[in-house]
């Protein structure tokens, strides 16, 4: 029997970084993609909220000014179901995402509703890391039965895409 998939959970800040194309992440975000794309050892799931979360990348916004290729680079995203499973956001999902946010108020923990929604979606996905670039995340919330961390491989692409 084959060895079962890596199973890792992106948060919506990561797919801005993907399109915003941080120097920084690059060469790890472009390796996981096609890592997941490309084999069946690695898969990426999200929340279907990414989709509204990720709306525009950062230049459009400072600029105040849409550019269609940037929305074209976005919908690619989701459109390739290869790399990134989309899960749908249900009443499942819904009332794990309200028991972290009661959670939070008893630990002190800042926790803002769409951060639990990713939360409650990976704990529903039994993955084995939580990839954000959202110290805050990062900083409180490593007790869920997964590793919250930096987007991280192996094997970075020594040139990204």
């Amino acid at each position: 029997m084959p060895d079962e998939p890596e199973r890792i959970y992106w948060d919506a800040c990561v797919f801005l970084d993907y399109i915003e194309a941080a120097p920084q992440w690059m060469p790890t975000l472009d390796a996981l993609l096609e890592q997941a794309s490309e084999t069946d050892d690695l898969v990426i799931f999200t929340s279907s909220v990414s989709i509204t979360e990720v709306a525009f990348a950062k230049a459009e916004k400072d600029g105040k000014a849409l550019d269609p290729k940037i929305e074209a680079e976005i919908d690619a995203l989701w459109n390739d179901r290869s790399a990134v499973k989309l899960v749908e956001f249900n009443e499942i999902i819904a009332r794990g995402a309200r028991a972290l946010l009661r959670r939070a108020i008893e630990l002190g923990r800042p926790l803002k509703p769409m951060d639990a929604i990713h939360l409650a979606t990976a704990q529903n996905r039994s993955v084995a890391e939580f990839h954000t670039t959202d110290e805050q995340l990062k900083k409180h919330w490593h007790d869920l039965g997964f590793q919250v961390r930096d987007p991280f491989t192996q094997k970075p692409k020594l040139f990204p895409t």
